[in-house]
């Protein structure tokens, strides 16, 4: 028998580095065996893989030896080149699981295609996720059996990737598209056919949820004749878009009822193509009706305030936040003679009297810094050229959000009441003079008759002295409120000056404000008075270490009443009297008999409590605590 030729390796060659790596490879302990042994079944599918520039590779024979090309090298990784020969499962073992099913069909004859199959491999050393669109076809050797598999294939993973990011890239923008506050809409064709539209531009049209597909004028054809048909029909014609604020719609938003009015602010953009030609058009804007409305009931109260103000019977003026004047009322102009031109700004003050411009610009510049409410009285320039005597009060303004806006505020020429006050005045300080002369001539008709009694009743005298100054003190304090009422720390502070001049003597006063009529704060004084003058000779002031406490409260029930309580702190051992004194029998008279209040006096060892309980009317003032002397 004659030896066989045994072909060389020549379908190795020009392989490349694959190619050349193969005929270097030692095939020895390999199931393939030499190359030059090789089935031409299996050299002709490995020459046309190394020819080709596309990834591929063979698995052969019952191991399915792995046999691959140049463009395949990439793919392996770090795998490359020492798993040239090995078995299939060897090489790509941590994907195994995945492909197993798919080698199983190639061996029993079923060619497979799978595009962008996601695989896990680890040829870098690591696990990573890569993409293949690749086929597995079956090869058949010499006797028509399958001895192999054939795979062309092409890594997938950057433009999976790609498409990945691409499509969260439009589902964001579509989600962004949907949630967007203004309405939007893709209208493409002449003929404005709805392509997508957002929730926004739903709500705004109402009920119709099914307009996709449709033109608008099938959709809304409650539109037609008011303009923007026309409208749409010159953007798409002309590729030049339009903008609109506050443009009046009516919009059927409910079946079955009249079309509903809306505004919107709106603009139509064209859509062009690659060359320019208009494609469609892309609608957007905001559904603005609440503004335009909200507009509308501004200028309506902006109206009623100035037909209001310009005919108040008081001048009338606004400011913004920085505090220039942005308006005046009709009276004013016409009771300065400015204009508005003269007028706004800081003008007004031009008009103020040159002694009272600086001082009551400042004053205005300081609460509006702080944010106060003010009120001041100057002389104002009438048209005439004379000066009348004006108040000027103004509250701040405020949007809903706190936001300070400037202020709002009045003029009142007072004149005619300035000239009654003044006369009112000079009535009060005669009187008072009179009253003061006339207590005089009492204390000196006392002093002559009484000046004949003996030592042992000059106190007796003393204390009626005293007893007319107290009420003289009170006087005071009455005639500089006008005789209109008094402060209660006032009156109290008056009474007590004379103790509290001696640094041994000691007052912690505190309570709330609390405004008294006349009649009552001359009762608490005289009250106070005796209390005094009995602690200083027989009480805590007649020790250095005494103290008096006096303290008020003011119920708020609807019949409000002053409890003023007298205290002595360590001061002599008290204990209570055999008699009942003159000023004992004082304090209850005046306060029940004036002011129809009652007094609980008690004698404590600690020392003389004295409480008062005196109905307020509806003189008294507002409450506000005072800090302790």
């Amino acid at each position: 028998m004659h030896d066989r030729l045994v072909p060389g390796p020549d379908f190795l060659t020009g392989g490349g580095e694959m190619g050349a790596l193969m005929r270097a490879h030692d095939w020895s302990s390999s199931p393939l065996g030499p190359p030059e042994h090789w089935p031409q079944s299996l050299r002709a599918v490995v020459s046309l893989m190394l020819t080709s520039k596309f990834p591929m590779f063979v698995a052969w024979g019952p191991k399915l030896a792995f046999l691959y090309n140049d463009g395949y090298v990439p793919i392996f990784g770090a795998k490359h080149p020492h798993a040239l020969g090995l078995p299939f499962r060897d090489v790509w073992s941590e994907i195994w699981p995945d492909i197993e099913p798919l080698v199983t069909k190639a061996l029993a004859g079923e060619a497979t295609f799978h595009e962008d199959l996601h695989l896990v491999m680890e040829r870098h050393g690591y696990p990573e996720d890569t993409w293949y669109t690749f086929s597995y076809s079956p090869v058949r050797d010499e006797t028509g059996g399958i001895a192999g598999m054939f795979c062309a294939c092409t890594e997938t993973t950057q433009e999976v990737k790609l498409r990945a990011a691409l499509r969260a890239e439009q589902d964001r923008l579509r989600e962004l598209f949907q949630q967007a506050p203004g309405f939007m809409a893709m209208l493409g064709g002449r003929e404005h056919v709805f392509e997508l539209v957002n929730d926004a531009y739903l709500q705004l049209v109402g009920h119709r949820r099914d307009i996709i597909g449709k033109t608008v004028r099938e959709a809304l054809p409650e539109i037609e004749g008011q303009g923007f048909l026309d409208l749409l029909d010159k953007v798409y014609a002309e590729g030049k878009p339009f903008t609109g604020r506050s443009l009046r719609v009516g919009l059927q938003r409910e079946p079955g009822i009249e079309a509903e009015e809306r505004f919107v602010d709106l603009v139509y953009q064209p859509i062009t193509d690659r060359e320019g030609r208009v494609t469609g058009i892309f609608a957007e804007g905001y559904d603005v009706t609440e503004r335009v409305q909200a507009e509308e009931s501004l200028r309506e109260s902006e109206a009623r305030f100035r037909n209001l103000a310009d005919n108040a019977p008081v001048m009338v003026w606004v400011t913004e936040a920085d505090g220039t004047c942005t308006y005046l009322s009709r009276s004013w102009y016409e009771f300065t003679g400015q204009t508005p031109e003269t007028g706004l700004g800081f003008g007004w003050l031009d008009a103020v009297h040159p002694d009272d411009s600086g001082w009551s610009g400042e004053t205005f510049r300081a609460s509006n810094a702080r944010q106060e409410p003010f009120r001041v009285e100057y002389r104002l320039r009438r048209a005439d050229g004379t000066y009348r005597w004006a108040i000027d009060a103004a509250a701040p303004r405020f949007s809903e959000d706190g936001t300070f806006l400037g202020y709002v505020g009045s003029v009142l020429d007072i004149t005619d009441r300035k000239q009654v006050e003044e006369h009112r005045e000079l009535l009060i300080n005669e009187l008072n003079h009179r009253v003061k002369n006339t207590l005089t001539i009492v204390q000196s008709m006392a002093s002559q008759s009484l000046k004949q009694m003996s030592e042992e009743n000059r106190p007796k005298v003393q204390a009626f002295e005293d007893r007319l100054f107290a009420l003289a003190r009170a006087h005071d304090v009455l005639t500089r409120e006008n005789w209109e009422g008094a402060e209660l720390r006032e009156i109290i502070d008056e009474v007590v000056e004379p103790y509290l001049r001696q640094k041994t003597k000691h007052f912690e006063i505190e309570g709330p404000r609390v405004r008294m009529i006349p009649r009552t704060a001359l009762a608490i004084a005289m009250a106070i008075h005796e209390l005094a003058t009995n602690a200083a000779k027989y009480g805590a002031l007649s020790v250095s270490s005494g103290c008096v406490f006096i303290t008020w409260t003011v119920t708020s029930d609807e019949s409000p009443h002053l409890e003023l309580r007298w205290q002595e702190r360590d001061g002599p051992p008290v204990s209570p009297p055999t008699r009942r004194g003159f000023g004992t029998r004082l304090i209850e008279r005046s306060l029940a008999t004036d002011v129809g209040g009652d007094v609980r006096l008690t004698y404590e060892p600690a020392g003389v409590v004295c409480v008062m309980n005196v109905p307020l009317n509806d003189e008294s003032g507002m409450l506000e605590h005072h800090p302790r002397h």
